[in-house]
C-alpha cells in the first residue's frame, strides 16, 4: 500500500507547479515586443495545448480500452470540457498578461461558489448546510482579497467570474466524461479519469492544431499572430511541460488520496501563488510580482488560507 505522505506531496507539488505555469504565462507576455504583445496570450495557448495534444495522442492509442461508450453520449461530454476549459484557460492568460500571479489565483476558489449556484439554481440539488457554509467562507475571503492592496479592477473581477464559471462548468462535463467511461468501458474511476484526462488534452490539441492551420487565413488579428516563431515554441514547450507535470502529480495524488481530497490540496495554489510572488518580489523582479507591505501580504494569505477551508468543508464529509 502506498504512503499517504506520497499523495498529500504529489498533490501539493501539483499545486506548485500550477502556480509555476501561470507565472510562466506573465513572463511570456511581457516579455513580448510591442507589437506582438496583444496576441501572447492566444499564441502560447494555442501552441502548447497543440504540444501537449501530441503528447497525449501516443499516450491514448496505448491504454484505449477495448470497448467504449457510445459516440452520441461521449463526443457532446468531450467537446464540451474540452472548450469550457479552453476558453477559461484563455481569459487567465488575458488577465495574466495584466495582472500579476498572485493576485489573480486565489479567486479561483470562487469555483465553489459557482458551482453551488449551478447545482442549486440548474440541476435543482438542494445544498447542506455545510455546503452553504462553504460558500459564506468563499464569498468572505472573496470580500478579504478584494480589501487587501492591489484588489482586482471591476472589469478584471468579471472576467475571473467569468473563467471559475468556464472551469466550473468543464468540471461538471468532466464528471460526466468520467462517469461515460467507467460504465461504458468497464474502468473503475481513476483509470476512467486517467482516460477522460488524455482525451481532453488530445482534443484541445486537435482544436489548437486547427486554428494554427487556418490562421493565415483568418481576418483576425490575434490568430494570424501564431505564425511560428521560435521564441513562442519555446516558450509553449515550457509551459505545456510545467501543465502536464502538474496534471500528472495530480492524477498521482487522486490515485492515492482519492479525488476530494486530492482537490482540496489542489486549492492550495492560491498559498502558493502568492508566497511565490512574494518571493519573486522580494528578488527583484518587479516586472512579473510587484511588492507589497507586510499587512498587505498577510491579509492575501489570510483570504488565500480561507478560500482553501471553504473549499475543504465543501468537499469533505
Amino acid at each position: 500500500m502506498q504512503s499517504p505522505t506520497l499523495g498529500i506531496a504529489s498533490g501539493l507539488a501539483a499545486a506548485a507547479f500550477m502556480s509555476l505555469s501561470y507565472l510562466l504565462s506573465r513572463q511570456h507576455g511581457l516579455a513580448q515586443p510591442a507589437g506582438r504583445r496583444e496576441s501572447a496570450a492566444e499564441r502560447l495557448l494555442v501552441q502548447s495545448h497543440l504540444l501537449m495534444g501530441i503528447v497525449c495522442v501516443p499516450a491514448l492509442v496505448a491504454v484505449w480500452p477495448g470497448r467504449m461508450p457510445p459516440v452520441r453520449d461521449l463526443v457532446p461530454a468531450l467537446l464540451a470540457a474540452a472548450g469550457f476549459y479552453l476558453v477559461g484557460q484563455m481569459i487567465m492568460f488575458h488577465l495574466l498578461r495584466r495582472l500579476e500571479a498572485s493576485r489573480l489565483t486565489p479567486f479561483l476558489g470562487l469555483k465553489i461558489f459557482i458551482l453551488a449556484a449551478i447545482v442549486a439554481a440548474v440541476l435543482g440539488q438542494s445544498l447542506t448546510g455545510r455546503q452553504w457554509l462553504a460558500v459564506a467562507l468563499s464569498v468572505s475571503a472573496t470580500a478579504l482579497l478584494q480589501k487587501t492592496s492591489g484588489s482586482l479592477p471591476a472589469r478584471a473581477f468579471g472576467l475571473m467570474l467569468a473563467a471559475c464559471l468556464c472551469f466550473a462548468l468543464a468540471d461538471l462535463c468532466i464528471v460526466r466524461l468520467i462517469d461515460l467511461l467507467s460504465t461504458g468501458c468497464g474502468l473503475d474511476r481513476l483509470r476512467a479519469g486517467g482516460l477522460a484526462m488524455l482525451l481532453n488534452y488530445a482534443v484541445c490539441g486537435g482544436i489548437c492544431g486547427f486554428v494554427i492551420l487556418v490562421a493565415p487565413f483568418s481576418p483576425l488579428k490575434s490568430l494570424r499572430a501564431t505564425d511560428p516563431i521560435a521564441a513562442d515554441w519555446s516558450a509553449a514547450g515550457r509551459y505545456a511541460v510545467t501543465w502536464l507535470v502538474s496534471m500528472a502529480l495530480l492524477y498521482t495524488c487522486f490515485a492515492i488520496t482519492g479525488a476530494v481530497f486530492g482537490n482540496v490540496i489542489q486549492s492550495t495554489r492560491g498559498m502558493m501563488s502568492i508566497i511565490i510572488g512574494a518571493a519573486l518580489a522580494h528578488l527583484g523582479w518587479h516586472e512579473l510580482e510587484q511588492r507589497v507591505d507586510r499587512e498587505a501580504l498577510l491579509r492575501r494569505l489570510g483570504a488565500a488560507v480561507l478560500m482553501t477551508v471553504a473549499i475543504a468543508v465543501y468537499a469533505l464529509k
